[in-house]
Parts: C-alpha cells; sequence; structure tokens
C-alpha cells in the first residue's frame, strides 16, 4: 500500500512507547536504527510484517522480517529485492525503501499503505462494480509496469494487494514473483492460479497473472474465487501431498470449465462477463496475451458505457416527440374505448344476471316441485297406513321382507314396498315425460336411521343406519358415524340437505327429504330422494344454452354452496362429468380434485360485502376466476383466464347459481372496432414520427462515428 510520506509523530516517547505495545501483542524479531517499531501488521509464509515510524522523518513504513527460523535464505529475499527494486518507479506497486542485508534477521523496509490488504475489505462482501473494474484497472496498469521491467508476478490474490488512503490499488509481494527470462516454477495460491501453473515443472508465462486478474476480479464481483466450494475444498484437503493437492486442484479447473457465478449477478454486464471468462479460459492461448490487453478491452467496454446516453438519446428523443404529437389522441382514444367496454360489460353482466335469476327460480322451482311430490305421495292413505304398519314392525323383518322380494322377482311383496315401487316409476315416467332430469334413487329409513327400501335396489345400503346422514336429521350437517349427538332424531320438517359426491357416479348429488308420520302426528321414518345436482338444472340450462347459441354466446352455468361464510364450494359444473370424476379415482386424486373447487377468497369477500351493501338480488362480477382453471388437466385449460360472471341465490338452501361468460370474448366487438381505428391513426403518425426520427438520428450517428474513433 502507498504509505503517508509526512505522517507526524502524536504524543512524547513514553506515549508512544506505551501505545507500540499495546498495540503489537508481541515483540518483533529486532529493532532497526532509525525506526521505531509501532505493532504488527501481518503474518505471511515467508515473514512477518509490521508498521513502523522513520525517526527522521515521521513517516510510517512497513518493515517486513525474514526469520532464519523459517528457512528462508539469502537467495529468497535477494530475489524479492530484486523484483521490488526493478518496479521501483511504478506507481501502482509498493515501493522499496531500504534493506536490511546484514541485519538478524534480514528485513526490508517497503512504503506503509493505510487501508490494508484487499483480501480485508473482501472479507465483508463483494464490491460495486465500479469499484471492482477500478481496481482490476489499477492491478492491470501495475503488472503492465512490471511485465514491462521483465517481471511476472505469479502469486496475485487479494492480500497482495493493498489500498491507500484514497483506495488505489496498490500490488505488493513479490515472493513468488519471476523475471521473465527465468526458467524456474512458482506455485500462486489455490483459487488464483492457473491450471497449468500447479506443475512443479511449468515454465513462468504473463498469462499466470492474467489468469490471476480473471480470478481477482471474479472474486470482486461475486464475493468469492472461481470453484471455491465446499466440495472443492474437501477435495483439496483429502490430497496428502502437495504434488497431489496440485494435480487434484489442476484437473479440478480444467474439468469444470468456465464458472458460472458471475452471470447470476444481475448488474454485471455481458461485456464485463466476457473480459472475465477470456481471462479463466484453462487454455492459455485463448487468454488474453497480457495485463495490457485486459485494460485495454476495459478501456473499450468503458467507452461503449459511456456512449449509452448518446444512444438513450437518439432512442427517446423520437419517443419523446411522438409522445407530444399523440396525447390528445390516445387519451381520446382511451376514454372512447373504456366507454364501449364499460356499455357493453354492463350488458353482458344484465344477460348474465338474467340467466343466474332464471336458473336459479327454476332451481328453487325443481326442488320445491320433487318435495311436494313426496309429500303428495305419503298423503296418500293406503301408503300411509301400510307404511305405519311397515315402519312400527322390527327394522330386520322389514328389510328382510324387501331382500327377499329382489331376490326373488316374480314373488308379490308387501303391500307397501308395492306402493312405493308404483310412486317411483311414476315419478320416473313424468320426469321422463317433461324432460327433467332423473333421480339417482329413492329411499325410507326408519325413525332409527336404518334403511328399508331403496329403488333402485342396493345391497350395499339397505339394512344400514344412516342417522349420521342431513338427509336423516336435517341439521345442516352430516356427522362422522363415531361421532352422532345423542339426541339425533329424523327430521320433521321438509328439508334440502347438503350437497354430497355420490358414491355410485362421483358427481354432486343432493337429497330432498319429507317426514313419515303416522296417525297421531309421530315421526316414524323419513322419504327421500336424492338427483345429481346438473340433472336437477338441465331442462333450464338447457334453455339457456339454446338462447345463447343463437346469439353466438358461449355460457358456463355452475353451482355453488356458500353455507360457509369463508369458504365457498363448487357443487356442480359442466366439467366435472363421471368421466372426470372417474379418471380423477382411478387415479387417487378424487378428493385432491374436489378439495381445490373453491370460490377464491377475495371473489367471496367482495360478493358478501356487495350483498350487505345494496342486498341485490344477484351480484355481478366484471373479473371472475373458474375454479376448475386452476387444475393442472389439459382438459380445464379451457376454463383458465378471466370470465364476466353473475351470481343469484337459491332460495332457502344456501346454493349460489353462477352464470359466466368469457370477458375477452364479450369484449372483442369493441377491441376490434377499436384496434382498426388506432391502426390507421397509427399509420399516418408513424409517418410523421419517421421522418423525424431519420432526422435526430443523423445527429446521433455522426456524433457516435465522432466518439468511437
Amino acid at each position: 500500500m502507498t504509505g503517508s510520506q509526512d505522517t507526524e509523530i502524536q504524543g512524547d516517547d513514553d506515549q508512544e512507547r506505551s501505545r507500540r505495545l499495546s498495540l503489537q501483542g508481541n515483540t518483533p524479531p529486532a529493532e532497526i536504527e532509525g525506526y521505531s517499531i509501532v505493532r504488527r501488521l501481518g503474518t505471511g509464509a515467508y515473514g512477518t510484517v509490521w508498521l513502523a515510524r522513520e525517526d527522521r522523518t515521521g513517516r510510517m513504513v512497513a518493515i517486513k522480517f525474514y526469520p532464519h527460523q523459517r528457512g528462508i535464505n539469502w537467495s529468497m529475499l535477494s530475489r524479492e529485492v530484486e523484483k521490488l527494486a526493478a518496479v521501483y518507479t511504478s506507481h501502482n506497486i509498493v515501493r522499496l525503501l531500504d534493506v536490511g542485508w546484514n541485519a538478524e534477521p534480514p528485513y526490508f523496509v517497503m512504503e506503509y499503505v493505510e487501508n490494508g490488504s484487499l483480501g480485508n475489505f473482501l472479507a465483508r462482501g463483494r464490491m460495486s462494480i465500479d469499484d471492482s473494474v477500478r481496481i482490476i484497472r489499477e492491478i492491470c496498469s501495475a503488472l503492465i509496469d512490471a511485465h514491462g521491467a521483465g517481471v511476472l508476478h505469479c502469486d496475485l490474490k487479494p492480500d497482495n494487494v493493498l489500498l491507500d488512503g484514497q483506495m488505489h490499488a496498490r500490488l505488493c509481494d513479490f515472493g513468488q514473483a519471476r523475471m521473465s527470462h527465468e526458467q524456474s516454477p512458482a506455485l500462486g495460491t489455490l483459487y488464483y492460479m492457473a491450471p497449468e501453473q500447479a506443475d512443479l515443472d511449468a515454465l513462468p508465462d504473463a498469462r499466470w497473472d492474467v489468469y490471476a486478474v480473471g480470478a481477482l476480479l471474479y472474486h470482486l464481483l461475486t464475493g468469492g474465487p472461481p470453484h471455491r466450494t465446499d466440495a472443492t475444498q474437501r477435495q483439496l484437503e483429502s490430497a496428502s501431498n502437495l504434488e497431489d493437492r496440485l494435480k487434484v486442484y489442476q484437473k479440478m479447473i480444467i474439468s469444470s470449465g468456465l464458472p458460472t457465478g458471475l452471470r447470476q449477478v444481475k448488474e454485471v454486464d455481458g461485456r464485463l462477463a466476457d473480459i472475465v471468462d477470456r481471462c479463466l479460459n484453462v487454455d492459455p492461448a485463448k487468454r488474453f496475451p497480457n495485463a495490457q490487453a485486459i485494460r485495454d478491452a476495459l478501456d473499450r467496454r468503458e467507452r461503449t458505457r459511456s456512449l449509452r446516453p448518446l444512444l438513450i438519446l437518439g432512442v427517446l428523443a423520437p419517443i419523446l416527440l411522438m409522445g407530444m404529437m399523440i396525447p390528445i389522441f390516445m387519451n381520446a382514444m382511451r376514454d372512447n374505448l373504456q366507454s364501449a367496454l364499460d356499455q357493453i360489460t354492463t350488458r353482458a353482466l344484465e344477460s348474465d344476471a338474467l340467466s343466474a335469476r332464471l336458473q336459479a327460480a327454476a332451481l328453487d322451482h325443481e326442488l320445491n316441485d320433487r318435495l311436494e311430490e313426496l309429500e303428495t305421495i305419503l298423503a296418500d292413505q293406503e301408503l300411509a297406513n301400510a307404511l305405519d304398519d311397515a315402519l312400527k314392525r322390527d327394522s330386520d323383518e322389514v328389510v328382510y321382507e324387501v331382500y327377499e322380494y329382489h331376490k326373488d322377482p316374480t314373488s308379490i311383496p308387501p303391500r307397501w314396498i308395492q306402493l312405493l315401487d308404483a310412486a317411483w316409476k311414476r315419478s320416473t315416467q313424468s320426469n321422463l315425460a317433461h324432460e327433467r332430469g332423473q333421480d339417482t334413487s329413492w329411499f325410507l329409513n326408519d325413525r332409527y336411521g336404518i334403511q328399508i327400501w331403496r329403488r333402485e335396489y342396493s345391497s350395499e345400503t339397505l339394512g344400514k343406519c344412516f342417522d349420521y346422514r342431513d338427509y336423516f336429521h336435517g341439521r345442516g350437517k352430516d356427522y362422522a358415524p363415531d361421532m352422532i349427538p345423542e339426541d339425533i332424531a329424523p327430521l320433521t320438517q321438509p328439508h334440502v340437505c347438503n350437497a354430497y359426491k355420490s358414491t355410485t357416479t362421483g358427481r354432486q348429488t343432493v337429497a330432498l327429504s319429507v317426514p313419515v308420520r303416522d296417525k297421531s302426528g309421530e315421526v316414524i321414518g323419513v322419504l327421500s330422494r336424492s338427483v345429481h345436482l346438473g340433472d336437477l338444472q338441465k331442462r333450464m340450462g338447457r334453455l339457456i344454452q339454446e338462447r345463447d347459441e343463437e346469439k353466438n354466446v358461449q355460457r358456463v352455468i355452475a353451482i355453488f354452496e356458500a353455507r360457509d361464510s369463508a369458504h365457498w364450494r363448487l357443487l356442480d359444473h359442466p366439467y366435472l362429468t363421471e368421466e372426470i370424476v372417474h379418471a380423477a379415482e382411478a387415479t387417487g386424486a378424487d378428493k385432491q380434485l374436489f378439495d381445490t373447487l373453491f370460490i377464491d377468497k377475495s371473489t367471496v369477500r367482495v360478493i358478501q360485502e356487495a350483498q350487505q351493501q345494496d342486498q341485490p338480488s344477484e351480484v355481478r362480477l366484471q373479473i371472475y376466476e373458474d375454479p376448475i382453471g386452476r387444475l393442472t388437466e389439459p382438459s380445464a385449460a379451457a376454463y383458465r383466464g378471466e370470465w364476466l360472471a353473475a351470481m343469484a341465490p337459491v332460495s332457502n338452501v344456501g346454493w349460489m347459481v353462477i352464470v359466466q361468460e368469457r370477458r375477452d370474448a364479450a369484449l372483442l366487438p369493441v377491441k376490434t372496432v377499436a384496434e382498426r381505428a388506432s391502426r390507421q391513426t397509427w399509420l399516418s403518425v408513424l409517418s410523421i414520427a419517421i421522418a423525424l426520427m431519420a432526422i435526430i438520428w443523423s445527429f446521433v450517428w455522426r456524433a457516435y462515428s465522432r466518439s468511437s474513433s
């Protein structure tokens, strides 16, 4: 480092002596006449460096001692002194001031550089791009001077670069340096040493220093030298001796190729990364030939960067001129487009809202019709008497009658079974005649929840207890079979139960239940019918779709369960066909499929806020995300993107009908007209802009040509 030439003595001799003793931590190897040792600066591979004050001038210097016990001989000292003397005139190299040839131990005196080694700064993290490039340029200047004097440094690393008071770099420690004509090898420091240098028979080459410059610049920019990882450290430490370690290092560098960490630093531009990569090329012939070539490349990069404002002006000036020409046009265009988009969005949402209201009303009507049909069936006196008798008998006996009848369909069943089967058949034929969705099943449970009759017949459910089901007790939720409340009892009013996934089809199903009473009015059972939600809304949905097809509009109609204030669960959707559900079941993904089908919470909050403020019969959303679109299956891709949607509630069951249509498709006519008008206007604007750009770029090109030359 550069030492100060005019540092004054502070305090008397006693204070100075006390301060030296407190800072040095141990005793210097020797006292040198004319110098007062202050403290130890550091310990190197071949000696120790001490801070001292020159008594005559008061300037601070660095004294390097070579203790004999380390095996350092006169030839080593003389070689380093020889190299330092050869580069004495370089401003970027720490200067040699004095040599103690006959001292014990030998020493030489150098300039003191105030801010210590670059290695100390790098211990805190990587440096800025500008500081890194500046330091490397100064190091290259030092190497240019050294190489010009015939000296190859051969051990360039952060600890051998010192920073003066103005943070300028000074090259030091020429202990491993070689004259260009010398034929003896010189080992550098791992991770900064060129791979061909890691050979005890290698001949000194200026490209060793080129590699080290690249490694040092890599360290400055990334915070660590190239190729150093925990794995490479373990490989090197596993070597038993120096020769093996050098072979491991050489093989590791060659096989790893160029390090990639630098290009992951976003602040590093491509030109700078290319310079580092060329320095670190494992093939010496592909590196820069010397430090001068590196500095020239850095200079070219800097010139190119200095031209950026000029190039930016050439780009921005036409843009600014165009921006001044068209603000009124753009504002008017934007306002008109937005107004048209708002109008068409409002009309589309009005149509969607009407469809949602109609569908919700149709669902409400379907539910009431089917419940009323069950109540009408139970009002038949003959059936009521037959059920009164059957439901008051032992459940096992009644279930056995049903089982025997289905075992031998030619036998004559009990009267209550005949009447229930007849009612079920009449309902099925009526649904078919009126194009209504068919029921999935009808079933009868006694007062204890035991299923004693079902059509279609199923041996899997007959005789089993379903008192935990919502369709039996009507409490709004299903209980776990082992956590049924003690006061569980059959429902007393007609009820639409929570939707559930059918065990046979996998589709969302709802059960409609009515209580069965005896002559005294006591509830003795529950008669239920189940139906797929999609089938329940099929007729009205088909009418809406037919109307939309005539208008070239494609809508999606779905149902959500909104009983939970925080989670709105998808109950029915055109995507959830039996094929899709069964395919999910086959891979075990059916639970995951239904667990993800919820309306986004932020959308739920928007809907709830709108309902609280305006209390509308429906809610309209200008941007809606279909939950099906979150699925990863390719078949769900058609439901991704933004939709227009309107929602209407189904009375008293906690459901919401959603009618949605593609936002981009609804707005396409307006956008098409706007794009056509915009293109025509831009053609006229661009014709003027091109002429202006040609004029501006003619001036820019002249300035660029002068700067490049």
